[in-house]
């Protein structure tokens, strides 16, 4: 056989073999099934604030893993398990919650990623809003179904679709996400601001970023001016951040982006003067704090300006318990009170005397009225993080 026709043959069968093998990796692509839904993947466009959870490494910390791994109670009506029959949140993978930059106070996002049932998840909400006297009603929106309470339109709603994800949220805002979910509207991962300031802190469990609109950032330099701050540093604030990475130690590390180079080393040298002072206050040192922010080290990079701490997992975990236990994040017990003790009469024949507790106090225990705010109506700002 000549050399060239032996060569010919040879590239022949490597042609072929390569074809072979792509065709075989791109049925295998289409056999595949699709990519499970990521949360940020229903976040509109357009967030003020965007928060996103890693919850698989946030239970492998020892750190976090308590507050993660006890049991959920749903207030009034016991532990979410024994009510629904299941945890909706066992199963969930990522959750982000978003607050909008156009909207009206008290407006937000969750959206909740992972195994989700979906018909379960529905019938547990409408077991909930009928235990509190409410009417469930159960809507179709696009391709998720969405339960809500129609006896209080103020309430927010939650829709789920086969897969998921899961999504909470009230009126527009609900439905701005659902478009999002679905491919119709643009998601936060259009925004290049929160993209940079994420690339700023870095990858972590817990991330948070903010990004501030043009209307934002001059209504916060007319109220340091209104101060007398004049051009203080923190109006060229653009946006900033924070992450959490979890591993022998944890790390945080917070940044904020300027306008300029002077404003945000000015503002790092005015952050470092309060690191100084608060490490060294009483309240913040009982509670372990005063030495975690001793160690904060805060720098500036030119237009950003980096705080970064370290600490171990035994140190993290004790200052999350003890904040916890200062910010009542801990559900409260909902075993029934014991009434009061009945006021003594009064001695016959002339007036009681006058003891030192006798004036009424408010019960310890019981919760604070309710405080009605009515949210200011506002212009309705450019997008966060719009070019």
């Amino acid at each position: 056989m000549q050399t060239r026709t032996r060569d010919g043959l040879v590239l022949l069968l490597v042609g072929v073999l390569l074809g072979g093998g792509l065709a075989w990796l791109l049925g295998r692509r289409r056999e595949s099934p699709p990519a499970a839904p990521r949360a940020l993947d229903a976040v509109p466009a357009g967030a003020l604030l965007v928060a996103t959870l890693d919850l698989p490494a946030l239970r492998a910390s020892p750190a976090f893993a308590s507050f993660l791994r006890e049991e959920r109670e749903i207030p009034g009506l016991g532990k979410v398990r024994d009510v629904c029959g299941f945890d909706p949140l066992a199963g969930l993978t990522e959750v982000a919650i978003a607050i909008p930059a156009a909207g009206e106070g008290g407006d937000f996002g969750l959206v909740a990623a992972g195994a989700v049932q979906d018909q379960a998840l529905l019938a547990c909400a409408s077991k909930v809003i009928e235990a509190r006297g409410g009417k469930p009603v159960v809507a179709g929106l696009g391709s998720f179904r969405a339960v809500r309470d129609s006896s209080d339109e103020g309430r927010g709603e939650i829709a789920v679709r086969p897969g998921g994800p899961i999504l909470l949220g009230g009126g527009a805002y609900l439905r701005a996400m659902v478009d999002a979910a679905e491919g119709r509207a643009a998601t936060v991962g259009a925004s290049g601001a929160h993209d940079h300031i994420a690339r700023a802190v870095g990858e972590g469990a817990a991330r948070v970023t903010v990004v501030l609109t043009p209307e934002q950032r001059a209504e916060l330099g007319r109220e340091l001016a209104l101060s007398g701050a004049g051009r203080a540093p923190a109006a060229s604030i653009v946006a900033g951040g924070a992450a959490v990475a979890l591993g022998p130690e944890i790390a945080v590390h917070g940044a904020v982006l300027c306008d300029a180079e002077a404003p945000c080393a000015e503002l790092g040298a005015q952050l470092r003067a309060a690191r100084d002072a608060r490490a060294g206050d009483l309240a913040t040192r009982l509670i372990g704090l005063g030495a975690v922010l001793e160690r904060v080290a805060i720098a500036a990079d030119g237009k950003a300006l980096h705080a970064r701490v370290k600490l171990s997992a035994e140190e993290a975990g004790a200052l999350v318990e003890r904040l916890a236990s200062l910010r009542g994040l801990r559900q409260p017990s909902l075993a029934p009170r014991e009434p009061p003790a009945p006021a003594e009469p009064p001695a016959l024949g002339g007036s009681a005397a006058p003891r030192g507790d006798a004036a009424p106090r408010m019960d310890a225990g019981a919760p604070p009225p309710d405080a009605i705010i009515t949210p200011r109506r506002r212009p309705v700002p450019d997008d966060a993080g719009a070019p």
